[in-house]
Formats: C-alpha cells, structure tokens, sequence
C-alpha cells in the first residue's frame, strides 16, 4: 500500500512539475512579464519617459481578456484636459489594415481574386501611367509592390470644402510606375488607396458605408470615425475637436530638444482609406483582439483569417516573412505582425502575436513619436536578439555593401526627380569589420549572411539584389537599392546652386539695369543677361520644388517657366559661343568669360533636361 501511495505522490509531483512551466507561459507576456505586472512595468516606462509625451493611451491583451489599459498625460496642456476614455486619436495608416479586412471578406466571398489583374476591378482605362506589362494584383497592393513611385501631389487638404471623392482623388494624385510588379517594396499610400476604391467597386458601397456596416457594427467600435471629415461619427468629431497635437523631441545628448503646440493640427486626408480611421483606444482594442480571437467576427471562416495572417512576402529568396497581407511583419524576441503610424496630429501601433495571443496599442497625439510607439511593444514582446532569427545567425560571408543608395519610396520621374539626390545614404562598409557605417556615424550591424541590424532597434535590413545586378538592401516597407550615379547627380546640384548664387549676387551687386546697359554694348550682351536671369529662374523653381510651395493647381505654369528657361540658356549658349568665334578682336579675358558663360548655360539647359524639371505632368 505505501509503494502504491509512494508512486501516486511522484506521479502527481513530477506532473506538477512538468505543467508549471506551462502554466507560468500562459501568464507571462512573450518577454517573460507576468499579466500581472505589465501595469507596473508601463507606468514605470511612462515615469522613466514623462518628458517625452503629452499624452497616451496604451492597451495590453491576451486573446479576448484585456489585461491592462490606460491614458497618461493631457489631450490639451494648456487647458488641462486630460486624456481619458473619451480621448479620440488618430490612426493614421492603421487604418490601412482596415482595407486589407475589407479585401479579405471580399476575396472569401469570391468577389476578389488576391492573384488577379486589378484592372478587372476597375473602370477601363484608370491607370494611365504604367510602365510595365505585367499584370498588378491584390497580393502586389497588399505587399506594397506594385511599383509606383511616391506620389508627388499632396493628399490631404487643411480646408474640409475642398475634400473630393475618392475616385476624383486617385486620378488626380496617380504616380508613375517606375519598378516592375512584385520586385521592389515601395510603400504606397496611394495603392493602399486604390484598393479601398475596389472596396466600393466590388461591394457597391461607400468605403465608409462599407466599414461601418462589415466591421465597426460587427465589433462593436461606436466610438470610431473612418470618413476624411469625420462626419459619420459626430461624436468622434467633436472629441477630435478638443484634442491638440504636440511635437515633442527630448533628446539633449544629440542637441535635439523641441516641444511645440501644434493646435488641433485637424487635416483632411482625400485619400481616406489609408489615414482617416479615427477614435478611441478600447475601440481599437477591439480591432486588434479580433485577429487573435478564437472566434473571429471579421470573417466567416477561420480559414480566411488564417490565410490573412501567412506570409505573402518574404526578405529576398529568404523564408522571413516581410508581409502578411497588408500587415508588416516586425521581429522581437518573437514574430509579430500589425501596422505602425504617423499624422500630423499623432503616431500610433498596433501589435500582435498569433502564437500566443498577445498585443499591444498605443496611441499618441504626438507627431514621429517613437519612444512609446515602439518602447511599448518590445517592453512586451522582447527584443530581436532573443528571437531565433538573432540567435541562430551565423557568419559566413561578408560581402561589401560599400556604396551609395537610394530609398524607393522615392520620386523618380517628373519635376520632383531631383528630391532622391539630395537625400540619399552612403554606406561604408570596413573590411573585416561587421560594423557598417554612413557618413562615419554607425548604421547597422552585421549579424549573419545577409543580415544587418539597425542601432537601437528591433528592424533589420536584408541584402539581396535587384534584376540588373544592384546591391539592394530591403527593410520591411521600403528598399535602399545601390545607385551609381546619385553622388554624380548631388554634385551637379551644388555645382548649379553655387551658379545661381553667384549669378545672382552678380545682379544685385551691379543691378540689372546697369549690367543691361553694358552688355548692350557687347557682343552676344542681351543672349548673356537672358542667361543669367534664366538660369535664376531655374534656381527659384528648384528651391520651391524642394521647399514644397508649389501648388498642384500651378505645377503646368512651374514646368512651363523651367522649360522656357532651359531653353533661353540653350539659345543664349548658341548665340555666346558664335560671338567667340566671330569677334577676333575679343580680348583673352573676356573671351575666357564668354567660354564660362557658354558651358554654364549649357549645365543649366542640361539640368533642366535631366533632372525633368519642365515635366509637370508626371
């Protein structure tokens, strides 16, 4: 009888100890905090962090059960208004995953075919600038590579009159296709905005109407807005009315202090679908609880949220998720899937992990916020060096990135190509040394074949190569792809600066009067001074290209005045050069003049040639 009694004991004791490790799991986030203690852990965060926010609110789940949630600071300094349940935010380009839902109950219906040509979709003839004869998809919007540079007209308005409808809106902000479907990552606030238009196409609804009815209602999300004016939540409107936006940058160590009252910063996003979605934090709670939900309202079948929740792109020819149908794959100490987000009013995240459930929101009506945006979830969801993407990476190859790069979530064609030049990132890459700098500042580290870790961060950077044989490292929304010729093309840029500065001091200091009078007396005078005001006026339109005080509504006028003036300095070079051949009786001084006045309107007529700066209609 004791030996019987004796083996139910160690039965019972070894069971006991094989189920606590278990037991302790399901109640520790992924990082190992206890559900108990995330509380402590974010108010510690918040008090450790209270000089970078105004205000925030911070939801923490595991499945259906909220674990923690809470405002900190004030919607309203000045007034002390305090961020409360009540505090509407807004989301920004999480409203992005609302699309994708959208698509995705479409697509389980068999209205939407993820791998057919969107143009089936649309009416005939919309897309008017494609490059390419491949066919763009669903999957290609979903994933963000459907190859369109950025678009280079605004897409939001400060004035709520002058909000148009959707499909008004896409056609007069399309961009260029500048990369082949399905290559490059190039994220796209206007392609995420086509596929909100297929919403309403496919559905026969407003996108709005469409929201309202298949996926607020079905959550029961009463306190969210989703149209660009706010208006089909008025409650959400005048909560949104009392909120004040803030730019807050507490960083002393590298000189960067500023904290700036920005006001109610309202803006009017006209593409919607991609920015617009608006509301309060335990609404979109029940968003994000809704994709690690046993029983998930936003679809019928589980095997739809399933299919939604697989990679769909992967880090080059590697088997690392990039994306998961429109939602971007973060790496901590475990896989997480969601969307981050900026406006002018506030930054936000959404975060979760479908292993064990767990997520993570915050929002913030702060501009760039980072520090809870982004501290928030790795304090819940552990850092990448404890993920086994980290941990089991080895080195066996160390090539040279060395080079310079350009982002492609750039502008490549039309009066704005010049914008890529004058921000792009030279990386130097030491021999024998995994660390990778730019400009002699650190910027990433090398952690395996391929692999490259960015500074005080969970983000990696993939190398791999582009079709033509270009070094391409590719981040999760963006790529930097290897570019010869834009160090060239900065160069040329100083270069002409430097001429219209000189030129232009010239003017000043002898007046254009004065210097009318004397080059009429000169051979080819009137052909110079043509020139040199030509080329000032290339200067401005330059300045104001890259200053963005250039209306869409003048763009034609802005091409029209750079092309008229590259081709008055072409014809002032003409006429310059046949006066040094012809006049024999020109001085060497001042035929060394008429040399450098000829080959410095040749350089403007050929920077406004190359750099596309009389193209208005891309």
């Amino acid at each position: 009888m004791k030996k019987i009694l004796s083996a139910i004991l160690s039965a019972v004791t070894a069971f006991s100890v094989l189920c606590t490790p278990v037991s302790a799991a399901e109640n520790t986030t992924p990082s190992g905090i206890g559900f108990a203690d995330i509380g402590t852990e974010i108010e510690a965060f918040a008090k450790e962090n209270e000089g970078n926010y105004a205000s925030f609110g911070t939801a923490v789940f595991s499945g259906d059960e909220v674990l923690y949630s809470k405002h900190f600071g004030y919607i309203d300094r000045e007034n002390k208004i305090a961020a409360d349940e009540n505090a509407v935010y807004e989301w920004g380009s999480i409203s992005k995953m609302f699309v994708w839902v959208s698509v995705m109950q479409l697509y389980e219906q068999g209205k939407i075919d993820l791998n057919a040509d969107i143009q089936t979709y649309l009416p005939d003839g919309f897309l008017k600038k494609l490059k390419y004869d491949e066919p763009i998809t669903m999957l290609n919007l979903m994933n963000h590579n459907a190859g369109w540079q950025e678009t280079s007209s605004a897409i939001e308005v400060a004035d709520e009159a002058d909000i148009i409808s959707l499909e008004e809106a896409l056609r007069e902000t399309e961009p260029v296709q500048v990369f082949k479907p399905g290559e490059i990552t190039a994220y796209s606030n206007w392609g995420a905005a086509l596929a909100g238009y297929i919403v309403e196409r496919v559905s026969g609804m407003d996108y709005a109407e469409y929201l309202h009815k298949n996926v607020l209602e079905p959550l029961g999300m009463e306190q969210t807005s989703v149209s660009a004016d706010y208006r089909d939540n008025e409650w959400v409107r005048e909560q949104r009315e009392k909120m004040k936006a803030y730019l807050i940058m507490n960083y002393p160590e590298i000189g960067m202090v500023m904290d700036e009252d920005l006001g109610t910063a309202m803006s009017y996003i006209f593409l919607y679908p991609v920015g617009s979605v608006t509301g309060t934090l335990a609404d979109i709670t029940k968003f994000a609880q809704a994709f690690v939900s046993d029983d998930c309202p936003l679809f019928e079948k589980q095997e739809t949220l399933d299919l939604m929740l697989s990679a769909s792109d992967f880090y080059g020819d590697s088997d690392i998720p990039k994306n998961c149908h429109g939602l971007w794959v973060t790496e901590y100490a475990v896989r997480t899937m969601g969307h981050g987000a900026n406006t002018n009013a506030g930054s936000a995240n959404l975060v979760f992990d479908k292993e064990s459930k767990t997520g993570v929101v915050v929002l913030t009506n702060q501009q760039s916020e980072a520090v809870f945006c982004y501290g928030i979830p790795e304090l819940v969801f552990g850092n990448i060096e404890n993920n086994p993407i980290y941990t089991n990476a080895v080195i066996t190859q160390r090539n040279d990135i060395s080079g310079n790069y350009i982002t492609s979530r750039g502008l490549f064609e039309g009066m704005v190509k010049i914008a890529p030049c004058l921000n792009y990132l030279p990386i130097e890459a030491a021999e024998n040394s995994d660390e990778i700098t730019s400009a002699g500042m650190p910027a990433m580290t090398r952690f395996g074949d391929n692999l490259y870790l960015l500074p005080n961060s969970n983000d990696f950077l993939y190398e791999t190569t582009t079709s033509d044989g270009k070094i391409m490292l590719e981040y999760s929304s963006i790529a930097y792809i290897e570019d010869d010729a834009v160090a060239n093309e900065f160069t040329a840029v100083i270069i002409f600066a430097v001429l219209v500065i000189v030129t232009l001091v010239m003017l000043i200091v002898k007046g254009i009067k004065k210097l009318a009078r004397k080059y009429k007396a000169i051979p080819a005078g009137k052909a110079i001074l043509s020139g040199q005001l030509a080329r000032i006026a290339v200067g401005i339109v330059l300045v104001l290209l890259l200053v963005g005080m250039i209306p869409d509504a003048v763009f034609v006028i802005t091409g029209i005045v750079a092309g008229s003036s590259g081709v008055i300095c072409l014809v002032s070079a003409v006429f310059t050069a046949k006066a040094v051949f012809t006049e024999k009786d020109m001085k060497k001084f001042a035929r060394v003049r008429y040399v450098f006045s000829v080959l410095c309107n040749l350089f403007t007529a050929g920077f406004v040639v190359y750099f596309q700066l009389f193209n208005f209609w891309m």
